[in-house]
């Protein structure tokens, strides 16, 4: 073995950690950038927090942001518009709790109102009742047989199927409350379950000694009864989204506004910026001054944010406006794209859209659900969305003779007519998203 000894010039880009950070905050969300101010703020004794503050430019004299500190005014009409906006956004509280409606149906000394109230609040989301029972006689102090004497007076209660243990409980429970417990509709839900969620007919069909109508009978009973008994009360907790980007149409003009406005909010602290001009002492003044520099990176870090953020965004109405106001489907777009289009790295647009959404007229939306690979089109015809083609599948299918469904090769011929060129496995790719059995399992006996 011949060892070699030689110099090779290469040239290398490194990444320093202050533009490493920038990057981190370029794809945090409003929410995630909040928290990182926050903790900024009880870390850096220069950065101060008051809404009657708007925060100075990045690389102003220290001189000049001491004696000049711009305010954000703002009018209090205009407040409270944007205040009535913002509270179209928070969900009304429930008129009616779940748990006085259960609660109330109790009958007069069934059971432990108070265990009663326990056990409901064990609830999980979908209305099942997951606990082992020791564990709950364990934490309450109460006898096993009296819990388990308590969740079968719950589970007579409506809404019928909660407090079942999973959801072949539930609805056999639904069956029984309908006088289905001995039909063949029970022994369907009850041991062949998951061949009816993958469309099992013939396998159903062979096990049960029953006709494939018979089956497809049974299936659409179970189709009609409530996997979540909760869920007509909307569960029990609301689930908020923050948009960090809003589009709003105003007399047909497009506005963009960043949902930061309270990041003017945080500014330098007069005090200890006065100390600074006037300390004569050395290490103190290196200490505040390494300080103002970090507000000042950290403020134009957030500068640059804003600047990307509102530039792909009105990229992306420029594409997607029809979309946005919802006369048309999304159109084709990638991150590539909209790169290109801006001069700057795929990687950016990846980081600027992380876990951000966009609310506009219509609702709100995860940013990169905007984006979208264009599908091949047939020569002449523009180029088509995976949207457009489910819709145009969708339609199809509705229009199709329920003897004779349409195969997904017949799909894909069909929207070839239109113009469209996709595989036949392109097409049972997206009818499986779409929730839509195959051709045989839609077929009308």
């Amino acid at each position: 073995m011949e060892l070699n000894y030689g110099m090779s010039l290469e040239q290398k880009q490194q990444l320093s950690q202050n533009q490493i950070q920038s990057l981190e905050v370029l794809a945090m969300d409003s929410v995630e950038l909040s928290e990182f101010l926050q903790d900024e703020y009880l870390e850096n004794p220069l950065l101060d927090y008051s809404e009657e503050h708007a925060m100075p430019g990045g690389r102003e004299d220290i001189g000049q942001t001491y004696e000049q500190t711009p305010v954000l005014e703002q009018n209090y009409d205009d407040t409270a518009e944007e205040e009535d906006r913002r509270r179209k956004d928070i969900p009304m509280p429930e008129t009616e709790s779940i748990k006085n409606y259960i609660l109330d149906q109790l009958p007069d000394g069934a059971c432990s109102r108070k265990l009663a109230e326990f056990m409901t609040d064990c609830l999980d989301d979908n209305g099942f009742f997951t606990i082992p029972v020791a564990e709950v006689a364990q934490k309450t102090g109460v006898p096993e047989a009296e819990v388990s004497w308590t969740l079968k007076v719950l589970q007579e209660l409506e809404p019928y199927g909660i407090f079942a243990q999973d959801l072949k409980h539930s609805l056999l429970k639904q069956l029984e409350m309908q006088g289905l417990k001995n039909d063949p509709v029970s022994q369907v839900v009850k041991e062949h379950l998951q061949d009816v969620a993958d469309g099992k007919i013939s396998a159903i069909s062979r096990a049960l000694k029953l006709s494939t109508a018979e089956v497809r009978k049974c299936i659409d009973q179970i189709a009609k009864l409530n996997p979540r008994p909760l869920g007509e009360f909307g569960g029990k907790r609301n689930d908020y989204v923050v948009p960090d980007i809003i589009f709003r149409k105003d007399d047909g003009k497009w506005e963009i506004e960043l949902n930061d406005g309270w990041v003017e909010d945080y500014h330098i602290n007069d005090y200890y910026l006065k100390m600074m001009k006037e300390s004569t002492d050395a290490q103190l003044g290196a200490y505040f001054q390494k300080k103002l520099e970090r507000i000042r990176f950290v403020m134009n870090s957030i500068a640059q944010r804003r600047r990307t953020i509102l530039q792909i965004s009105e990229q992306i109405l420029n594409v997607q406006e029809h979309f946005l106001d919802g006369t048309g489907f999304l159109k084709p777009m990638t991150m590539t794209d909209v790169a290109e289009s801006l001069g700057i790295h795929t990687s950016t647009v990846s980081r600027a859209i992380k876990g951000k959404y966009i609310q506009y007229p219509c609702g709100t939306v995860l940013m990169k659900h905007l984006f979208t690979a264009s599908v091949s089109a047939a020569e002449g015809s523009d180029a088509v969305g995976t949207m457009q083609i489910k819709e145009l599948m969708k339609e199809l299918i509705r229009n199709e003779d329920k003897n004779k469904p349409y195969s997904d090769q017949k799909l894909s011929s069909l929207l070839k007519e239109r113009g469209i060129e996709i595989s036949r496995r392109a097409v049972a790719k997206y009818r499986e998203e779409l929730g839509i059995r195959g051709s045989f399992d839609r077929k009308i006996f």
